[in-house]
């Protein structure tokens, strides 16, 4: 087999994906809550968190760069800092903002399922599988 190690092993680029996923989501629900609240405020432009954009990046390897840890235990890059929330030249539509925040927590949920699945499928592998 490979030489990587049992964590990397374990916790593959599927896991990374699926928790930046819900970093964004996360952040999505930040962006859309601003803008409900914003509504009623005067030249308040709707703010939106390109997901598309985003996920389609983080899928072409040539253009993910990666930070370099000095050591193993420092934490990954701020999802927050590296993300350009794109301002709509419209005026917040409170139905569409609903809706879209509606969206969005439906794919969180769809998220964080994929990773209970892909945790229930660990465990069985390491408790039932080996019987």
């Amino acid at each position: 087999m490979n030489n990587l190690p049992v964590s990397r092993k374990l916790f593959d680029r599927t896991f990374s994906f699926i928790e930046r996923s819900l970093d964004l989501r996360s952040l999505g629900h930040k962006v859309l809550s601003g803008n409900i609240v914003n509504a009623e405020t005067p030249e308040y432009h709707a703010r939106e968190v390109p997901f598309q954009k985003i996920l389609e990046k983080n899928m072409d390897p040539s253009m993910n760069v990666q930070l370099k840890r000095t050591h193993p235990r420092h934490l990954p890059e701020d999802p927050e800092s590296e993300v350009e929330v794109e301002t709509s030249e419209e005026a917040v539509d409170i139905d569409k903002e609903m809706v879209k925040l509606a969206e969005n927590n439906l794919m969180f949920q769809v998220g964080v399922q994929s990773l209970i699945k892909r945790f229930e499928a660990l465990r069985f592998t390491i408790t039932d599988a080996g019987r």
